[in-house]
Formats: structure tokens, C-alpha cells, sequence
């Protein structure tokens, strides 16, 4: 999978991975993608460029009780301040700053507040990463609140879903036996490397003294793609911490019902345990 040299990778639109956010490139290869599994995407989009990081922390649930409980905590990371988010993602990055942290909980639950909908978050998604000619539009799909791809966005999803599952049948023995290769495509992938189903996180350890020399250009980001000084508990495993996340996002989305619309006056306490 030589992407950069192959005819073929060329001639196709498989190199827009390149550019596209995760968030978007769901959107193409399914367009009924729900909202919580959006926000997860862009949420780790985040802190794989240290805009935000993820840790976790003993602290108090409120100021008189005498325990210590672990959360996961949300704080700013050290690309937060030159980061340019499009609008989509200021619903993560407008709520926080270099002065505060929040525990995930209460900041997720801010997140989908904001939000208006999941047509309208879908719609700005596909504004911000310029995919609006890759969806039917018009007043029957805004009436209903349709949401799907048309012959440009087919073409297009079918040529992301064939580079996306070569990339997926082969990452783990590209990362065993030709580290190079493989850092060279996780780059490449960059945020869509959570698309990847085999990907085993742990084993981007492996990678780390193959990472270029660190570029002088303050928005590259690429050193930062394998992102193990994010989490400050060198014993975390991230794949452990990806999944307790993941049920979190999962607990909020069933708290709060679009439809029926949900009560966020109540000052709900979520421990981790």
C-alpha cells in the first residue's frame, strides 16, 4: 500500500482521507450515522491533535464530601490555543479553556444541549468539510430531515470503503513487520484511524521511534498523531479508556431525548467506577 506513489490510489478520491475528519467521512460511508457516534469520532479527533486530552483523576464530587472519587477528566492540550475548529467542533472547544477542566460527564452533557439536532449537526458537518455536493438536497429532504448521499457521494464512499478496509485488513501486520509503512499510512489517516476496526491501540507503542523529526510549521500537527503523552497514567490502556468513554457518550444519548427533550436542570452526579 505505497498510497503516495500508486497510480491507482491516485486516481481515485482515497486520498482525501488525508483531509477529511472523522466525522465527515462517516457521514459518506453511512449517512444514518447517529449523533453520539459523531460526537465520539470528533471527540478523539480532539485529543489525537492534543487539542483536548483525557486523564484520569481522583477528586471530590462537591466540595463537602469526604471521598475521593476517579473520573475522567477533559482539559486542554497543548495545540488548544492554535487549533482553528470549525464550527462543528467549537461545541467541544467553546466550553472549555487553559483555565479549567471538566469531568466528562457534565461536559458531554453541555455538548449535546448545544446541540439543535442531529440533522442540523449533520448539515454543518457537511458544510464545514465542503461535502455539500456529495448529498441530495431539497425541500422534500429538508421537510423530512432526509440525510442521504447521492451519485457523487456513492462514488466517493465506495472508493473511502475499499482503501478503508485494505488499510483495515492489513494495519496489524504493517505495524509488526514494516513499522515504517505503517506510520507513514497513520499519518496519512490520521482522525480516521478510529474508523478502523483491527487497529489495536497498544500497539502504536511500537511506532514511536519512527516518528519524524517535529516540524517547524506551528499547524502541523503530525507529531502528534501517535499521541502517548496525552494520557498522564502511564498504566491506562487506552483501548480500556476508549471503551469507558464510548458508554459514557452511550449514557448521555439515552438521557437526553431529542424528540421528547430532556430535563438538564438536574444536577445528575455520574461516578466512574
Amino acid at each position: 500500500m505505497q498510497f503516495n506513489s500508486d497510480q491507482k490510489f491516485k486516481n481515485s478520491n482515497a486520498h482525501r482521507l488525508s483531509e477529511l475528519k472523522p466525522a465527515g467521512t462517516k457521514l459518506i460511508l453511512d449517512p444514518k450515522t447517529e449523533l453520539t457516534e459523531l460526537l465520539k469520532l470528533t471527540f478523539f479527533d480532539l485529543t489525537l491533535k492534543q487539542v483536548l486530552i483525557i486523564k484520569k483523576a481522583k477528586l471530590k464530587s462537591h466540595p463537602r464530601d469526604p471521598y475521593l472519587r476517579e473520573y475522567i477528566v477533559v482539559e486542554t492540550g497543548k495545540n488548544f490555543t492554535k487549533y482553528k475548529p470549525s464550527s462543528y467542533e467549537k461545541y467541544f472547544t467553546d466550553l472549555i479553556d487553559e483555565d479549567s477542566y471538566f469531568k466528562l460527564i457534565p461536559f458531554l452533557r453541555a455538548i449535546f444541549k448545544n446541540i439543535p439536532s442531529e440533522y442540523n449537526h449533520k448539515k454543518e458537518i457537511v458544510r464545514d468539510l465542503k461535502l455539500k455536493s456529495h448529498f441530495k438536497s431539497g425541500f422534500i429532504s429538508s421537510i423530512f430531515s432526509l440525510f442521504k448521499i447521492n451519485f457523487k457521494g456513492k462514488k466517493l464512499k465506495k472508493e473511502l470503503q475499499e482503501y478503508l478496509d485494505e488499510v483495515d485488513q492489513n494495519i496489524v501486520t504493517l505495524i509488526e513487520n514494516e513499522p515504517k509503512k505503517a506510520l507513514q499510512l497513520i499519518l496519512f489517516l490520521q482522525g480516521n484511524i478510529f474508523l478502523l476496526k483491527n487497529l489495536k491501540f497498544e500497539l502504536l507503542e511500537k511506532l514511536k521511534s519512527f516518528l519524524p523529526t517535529q516540524s517547524k510549521d506551528e499547524d502541523d500537527f503530525l507529531n502528534d498523531l501517535l499521541w502517548f503523552d496525552y494520557i498522564y497514567d502511564p498504566e491506562l490502556s487506552f483501548s480500556d479508556l476508549f471503551s469507558d468513554i464510548s458508554e459514557m457518550f452511550d449514557s448521555v444519548d439515552d438521557y437526553f431525548d431529542f424528540d421528547g427533550g430532556g430535563d438538564w436542570g438536574g444536577d445528575h452526579d455520574f461516578d466512574f467506577d
